[in-house]
């Protein structure tokens, strides 16, 4: 399993390895939050193990959230996280899901991704308007590997 910050520092580095072979696609914290979500989904869903071990999702408004990731990078607001994010040590097939949740959703709109996730249900059925629940990590496995 990852810790949470070589997901995203490695999430940070497919951004700027694109950037160098001139694809542009933008990786603001709104975005990066989506993206940490369906690569926990898709581990899930294509080697059936969790993949991020030390961080839990709660449902916010604009969906899934790591809190502690959240308050990272608020400071950037809607702009792109930084380039210079750090090292990553994750194994061949945690990036190899990583690097599949990038290309699948990289050219997509921050916005396109809040939608999606709030037509699943482990958002949906954990969303209170009034709290940040915590979306237990069990329902985002269910949901990914079509258990329910």
């Amino acid at each position: 399993m990852a810790n949470v910050s070589d997901v995203v520092n490695y999430l940070a580095y497919l951004r700027d390895r694109d950037e160098k072979n001139g694809e542009y696609n933008s990786l603001s914290n709104l975005k990066l939050q989506k993206l940490l979500y369906y690569c926990q989904g898709g581990h899930y869903r294509w080697d059936n193990e969790q993949l991020i071990d030390d961080a839990q999702f709660q449902a916010w408004r604009y969906g899934p959230v790591i809190p502690e990731v959240y308050r990272q990078f608020s400071k950037y607001g809607q702009n792109d996280i930084p380039n210079d994010i750090g090292e990553f040590r994750l194994s061949n097939n945690e990036a190899e899901t990583i690097e599949a949740v990038w290309d699948q959703f990289k050219s997509l709109h921050a916005y396109s991704l809040v939608n999606s996730t709030h037509e699943e249900a482990p958002w949906r059925d954990n969303y209170d308007e009034d709290r940040n629940n915590e979306i237990d990590d069990l329902e985002i496995q269910r949901y990914f590997r079509g258990d329910q």
